[in-house]
C-alpha cells in the first residue's frame, strides 16, 4: 500500500521533489555528505540536512513514514494511520509541497477516498529549515 502511495505522490509532485519511501536507519537527508560536481564525497565537506536540501532537494522533499494501525473500522477495513513530513528551506516552500501532498492523498470522508486527513498540518521550524507533518488515515480492505 505505501508503493502506490509513493507512487501517487511522485506522479503528481514536481520531479524535482524527492519522495522518500520509510528510513530503515538514520533518515538520509541527515546522514548526507556533501559532493562533488561529479557526485564524490568532498573530503571534508559540510554534512546534514541543510546540505541535502542544498544540493538535492532545494524544492523540499517528501519523507513517507510506516503505516501505524489504528483498528477496524465497520469489520470490512483496517484502519491505519500515515505520516508524511514535507520538508524546506523555508515555511512557503514546506506549506507549498505540503498543499500538493494533501490535494493528492487527502480526501474526506464525503468524497470517499480511502486516505483522508486525519490531523490539521503541524509545522517545525529549525534553523535553516521547516517541517511540515501531515497525518492521513489510510483504509484498506481486510486480505481474503
Amino acid at each position: 500500500m505505501l508503493d502506490q502511495i509513493t507512487a501517487r505522490l511522485k506522479a503528481a509532485l514536481p520531479q524535482a521533489v524527492p519522495v522518500l519511501q520509510p528510513p530503515t536507519g538514520p533518515p538520509i537527508p541527515a546522514e548526507w555528505q556533501e559532493e562533488t560536481p561529479e557526485g564524490d564525497i568532498k573530503p571534508k565537506g559540510r554534512r546534514g540536512l541543510l546540505v541535502y536540501l542544498e544540493q538535492e532537494a532545494p524544492s523540499g522533499y517528501v519523507q513517507l513514514y510506516d503505516l501505524q494501525p489504528m483498528g477496524t473500522q465497520s469489520g470490512w477495513a483496517d484502519q491505519h494511520l500515515l505520516t508524511v513530513t514535507c520538508t524546506a528551506t523555508t515555511e512557503a516552500l514546506a506549506q507549498a509541497v505540503a498543499a500538493q501532498v494533501r490535494r493528492t492523498l487527502g480526501g474526506t470522508p464525503r468524497t470517499g477516498h480511502r486516505t483522508r486527513v486525519s490531523t490539521p498540518a503541524r509545522v517545525t521550524r529549525e534553523p535553516g529549515s521547516v517541517v511540515v507533518t501531515l497525518q492521513f488515515t489510510v483504509l484498506s480492505a481486510h486480505p481474503r
